[in-house]
């Protein structure tokens, strides 16, 4: 149903465009900005990340800066009892009408999560990030979790359930100024989305 366009990163449904989770989350993003050289090594981390579960990692992939993140990553593993079930896997919320693309679905010790990996350090709005693919997924029960990874050191945060209803508040307030903003788009959208819930009642 949505269409993604790898090379633009942009999500689109019969070619009207789909706010993605982060362009969702500007409107609270104004005043955090990431440094370029560090957002770089995050997503290459992320890449690394991504490899390993996939089986396709190789120690010589990660230079000098990146190799004390991906052994934090194998302490993580070593610690742990992982069971990958979904990576990168994208995800669309019809109600809201967003897209995006989940980090992990996986169990972690025999417990279902929704985690995100990150660089660095916790962050707000990485609970909002969760939010919103957690709600853009089938009802799914599990823990939404960030797993922060430094130099030789990993840490495994698991947000709270009120901490979740607020987040999930946030994102749908977030879906509301995006589509209030874009209004013609909006009602382009929801006639395409209730042609297509029409047709799957009729079959």
């Amino acid at each position: 149903m949505v269409d993604y366009n790898d090379a633009i990163h942009e999500y689109t449904l019969e070619g009207i465009h789909l706010p993605s989770v982060s362009e969702l989350l500007k409107p609270i993003l104004s005043d955090y900005e990431i440094d370029p050289k560090y957002a770089e090594r995050g997503t290459a981390v992320h890449n690394l990340t991504d490899l390993w579960d996939s089986g396709l990692y190789l120690p010589e992939l990660a230079d000098d800066e990146l190799m004390p993140y991906m052994m934090a990553y194998e302490d993580f593993h070593d610690q742990h009892d992982i069971e990958v079930q979904e990576i990168e896997m994208m995800v669309f919320n019809p109600t809201l009408m967003y897209a995006g693309r989940l980090d992990r679905l996986w169990l972690i010790d025999g417990k279902k999560h929704l985690t995100d990996t990150k660089t660095g350090g916790k962050y707000k709005q990485h609970l909002f990030q969760l939010c919103a693919y957690h709600m853009a997924l089938p009802p799914t029960d599990c823990e939404l979790s960030n797993l922060y990874l430094n130099p030789f050191n990993f840490k495994l945060h698991t947000w709270g359930q009120g901490e979740r209803v607020y987040g999930n508040r946030m994102v749908e307030a977030l879906s509301l100024i995006y589509w209030d903003n874009h209004r013609m788009d909006r009602k382009s959208l929801e006639k395409i989305l209730e042609a297509k819930h029409d047709n799957t009642r009729s079959i």
